[in-house]
């Protein structure tokens, strides 16, 4: 019995394809095959979906797919995709957000009812459960900073139980959110319109366009994107991935294999170090064998 009929035989009522091709679900638009994709409707569905993949088979989660590399390979197991998991609600000023919406959602709900926090995030593309993982941000912002709680595997967590860092929560060590609730502030609707102009300018000027996965690489102490293009990187390409010209923490792929990025990565870490003895490490997740 294969892993997509071991997953049906006990989640009959659940969304789930076999032998599924990742690739058209990353922002990269590569990755291999997975053996048996799912796509929990309901967070009980998402529950359930954790429960039996956990005891039975290696599994993975996939928001929007875009700070992740999926191998040409693809994945022998389970992937959860939370997609169709992005019902929002407001109470007061509370957003609560299943972990699947889509972050331009989110602030898009968040700004029709003039409650301000989180216009830095507008332009970042991926899910909101996501963001929160990775305590994503921009501008000198961060998500946690609105973060009011998160509901995930092991129960409901404050800010404070999240362990937010730089770049880090503690839903980065396994745990899958499935909820967040974002505590904004009631704002006027000229001095919100203004600040996501500011933002949306700035995005639009410093990043670049294409299939990327946003920074490859975190910040820590240093600009990963300056030491880059020091090192003399910007622009120099493995098959059909290239360092960003205008950028040099995003790689822009214009191939169709997940390795001509990995061996990118590689070498810009490897060409970093030999000049400057920094480590660069990645903000992206793998996902599958490289």
């Amino acid at each position: 019995m294969n892993a997509y009929q071991q997953f049906k035989n006990n989640l009959p009522h659940v969304d789930a394809r076999e032998d599924f091709q990742i690739s058209p679900y990353t922002t990269f638009k590569v990755g291999g095959v997975a053996d048996v994709a799912v796509f929990p409707k309901t967070l009980d569905e998402l529950r359930q979906s954790i429960l039996f993949l956990s005891q039975t088979m290696p599994y993975a989660v996939i928001g929007r797919g875009s700070n992740v590399l999926v191998s040409d390979k693809g994945f022998r197991g389970g992937v959860i995709f939370t997609s169709k998991l992005e019902r929002m609600e407001l109470k007061s000023n509370v957003l609560i957000a299943e972990a699947g919406a889509k972050v331009k959602d989110v602030c898009n709900m968040a700004i029709t009812n003039n409650l301000s926090g989180i216009e830095f995030a507008v332009g970042i593309p991926g899910s909101i459960g996501g963001l929160v993982a990775m305590n994503g941000g921009c501008f000198n912002k961060c998500i946690a900073d609105v973060v009011c709680y998160v509901i995930a595997d092991g129960g409901v967590y404050n800010r404070a139980a999240c362990n937010f860092n730089y770049r880090y929560s503690r839903f980065l060590d396994g745990e899958i959110i499935h909820a967040v609730a974002l505590k904004l502030k009631v704002s006027e609707e000229d001095v919100i319109a203004q600040k996501v102009e500011r933002f949306t300018k700035t995005r639009l000027k410093n990043q670049p366009k294409g299939n990327s996965a946003g920074s490859i690489f975190l910040n820590q102490g240093y600009f990963a994107g300056k030491l880059i293009d020091q090192a003399g990187l910007k622009g120099y390409k493995i098959g059909g991935a290239s360092v960003s010209e205008k950028h040099g923490n995003f790689i822009i792929n214009n191939g169709r294999t997940a390795q001509d990025i990995f061996e990118l990565i590689s070498y810009v870490k490897e060409t970093v170090f030999k000049k400057t003895n920094i480590k660069l490490v990645e903000e992206i997740r793998y996902i599958g064998e490289f």
